[in-house]
Parts: structure tokens; sequence; C-alpha cells
């Protein structure tokens, strides 16, 4: 009789803290190593906190996982000397799923190459796509449609964000700008502002917050992707 990996058996609680680690030695932060986690297993924060809570074995774990992504085939190389492609094991290929999305957040990897979001968010200019309706392109208005990652506060309280894939200063002539916005048809209006956050290269990030009670309505969480449309307001 074949005998299962031990890892099958090591409980969740036990490896988690080393994710964690893993991570923040490198400069990320627990939230995100949450943000991937969550991602690929469909636990929202408190069914991930209740996991860890039992101290459930890796094999419990992903066997009451709510849903594996199903963009994890996307989840390809190699970690741990094994390539993922030929792991023929479905739970050994999950577990390495997640040291796979791990490591990569480790090596500095944005967050959304790291949970393989659509390219549909990046038009040829490689930033967003732009709609222009024939009413706003008289009045010389544009309304920016992309698709975008909700991504946790660093101010902590529950706050989230999402990012304005386009440069407001060449957009908008200035570096704060009042917007009308949606999140999944949902609306809201705010600013987009830069908080001090910086691009993979360098270059100014700028945001756009999303109230929890949006998030609640529109049932999304921290790690998922919403449709946002913004259009400048006075």
């Amino acid at each position: 009789m074949d005998k299962k990996p031990r890892i099958f058996k090591s409980t969740f609680a036990s490896i988690y803290p080393m994710y964690v680690q893993k991570a923040e030695r490198k400069g990320r932060k627990k939230e995100e190593v949450d943000t991937v986690i969550c991602w690929l297993t469909g636990y929202d924060q408190s069914g991930l906190q209740a996991q860890i809570e039992k101290k459930v074995a890796l094999e419990t774990f992903f066997e009451e996982a709510p849903q594996i992504h199903p963009d994890s085939h996307k989840i390809t190389g190699v970690i741990c000397g094994v390539r993922l492609e030929e792991i023929t094991d479905p739970l050994m290929q999950k577990i390495r799923w997640l040291d796979k999305l791990v490591d990569e957040l480790a090596k500095g990897k944005a967050m959304e190459k790291v949970l393989r979001l659509s390219v549909k968010s990046k038009p040829t200019s490689n930033k967003l796509n732009i709609n222009v309706d024939a009413e706003e392109r008289s009045s010389n208005a544009k309304t920016y449609e992309f698709e975008a990652l909700i991504q946790p506060s660093e101010v902590g309280k529950g706050g989230a964000y999402v990012v304005f894939p386009y440069d407001i200063r060449t957009e908008f002539g200035k570096g704060r700008v009042k917007v009308h916005a949606t999140f999944d048809g949902e609306a809201y209006d705010g600013s987009i502002v830069n908080m001090g956050a910086k691009n993979d290269d360098d270059s100014v990030c700028y945001i756009i917050g999303i109230l929890k009670s949006i998030c609640t309505k529109i049932g999304k969480q921290l790690g998922d992707t919403v449709q946002v449309t913004v259009k400048e307001r006075e």
C-alpha cells in the first residue's frame, strides 16, 4: 500500500507562518499572503482564520476549500525542483501551486501577475481600455473601463483600493482628480490620488478607494477582481 506524503498530514497552521515569514523577509505583507491563499482556495478571511485555528491538515484544508480558482492551471513553472505541470497527484499539485504563489510574491512579482489577472485590462497602451461614447466625444470627456484587483489599504481598518492604471497628470493635468466611479456597477463618488505608492517600474501609482459597504453589496473581497468605470466630475 502506498503511503501518503507526510506533508499531507502537516497542519496548515504550522505551514502558514512560514509563508508569512518568507514574504515578510522580502518586504511583502501578511495581508498579501492571505490574498493569494484566498484567491487560490476560495476561502474568505474569516474562513481562512477558522482553518488556522482548527489546525486542520493540509489535506483537509484543500478538501474543504470552497473553490479552487479556475485560473489555477495558469500557475506554471518549477517549485522545489519539480515542474508544476508534471505533478500527477491533485492534492500535491494544489500544495505546490500555493508554494509557487508565495514564492512569486516573495520575489517581488506584482500582485496582478501573481493572481494571473486577465490581460484584457491592458489595451494597446499597456495601461487601460478607454471607452468613449458619442455623447462624451462631443464634450471631450472620457469614461475609463478596466478590470482591477481589490487590494488592502496600508492604513488598515478594513480599507481597500484599486489601482487606476494610468498617469493622471498626463491624462488630467493634475495630481488629484474627483471622479464618478462604479465597481461592478455600484456607484461611488471619490478621488484618484497617489498615496506614495509606486508601480513595479518605479512610476507613480494612482489609486481610488473602494468602500467596505460596496464590497459587501457586490459580493467581493480582498484579492478579487472588479470591473471599474471612472469618469471625471466637477
